[in-house]
């Protein structure tokens, strides 16, 4: 298991980076958005899952730790595989995600490519629960769980 990755940025596209380890380039998928906060020539730190199949061996990356617990989280539904993860996390953060589960809203979770309507039901019954055990109700006001910030973020590529 690769747990993260140090390095250099050398390339960024719209939905992966390469990151130079000790001369090793590691092409690694991550979120969409990502690509704003990396840029070439940087050292930078991303949390990586590593997704084995019979014919590819792929790595996923992410700013955060937390957002890397969240892509596991997704991806444990049925139906949800590593791109269809990484599509979500592209789309919208773990917090605006995780409350539209909790708000049943399919419109926002059919709005993300990969994702029906029959999925959408599935990926609410699957991770409702779940995601109710890290939201806090205080005084009948919802607080949402906060994975982290984009100023953490943004304190993380400073490594």
């Amino acid at each position: 298991m690769i747990s993260f990755l140090e390095g250099i940025v050398d390339t960024v596209g719209v939905s992966y980076l390469v990151l130079n380890t000790n001369g090793i380039g590691y092409q690694i998928n991550i979120p969409a958005y990502n690509n704003l906060f990396l840029k070439i020539g940087d050292k930078t730190k991303i949390y990586t899952y590593l997704y084995l199949r019979e014919d590819k061996i792929m790595l996923y990356g992410f700013l955060t730790k937390e957002e890397e617990n969240f892509f596991e989280l997704l991806i444990s539904t049925p139906g949800v595989g590593p791109k269809v993860g990484l599509n979500i996390l592209s789309k919208m953060t773990p917090d605006d995600f995780g409350k539209a589960i909790l708000q049943e809203d399919l419109d926002s979770i059919t709005a993300i490519v990969g994702i029906g309507n029959k999925l959408a039901k599935k990926i609410v019954l699957e991770l409702k629960e779940k995601i109710s055990k890290i939201t806090f109700l205080e005084a009948g006001v919802e607080k949402t769980f906060r994975f982290e910030n984009i100023s953490y973020a943004i304190d993380a590529l400073k490594v």
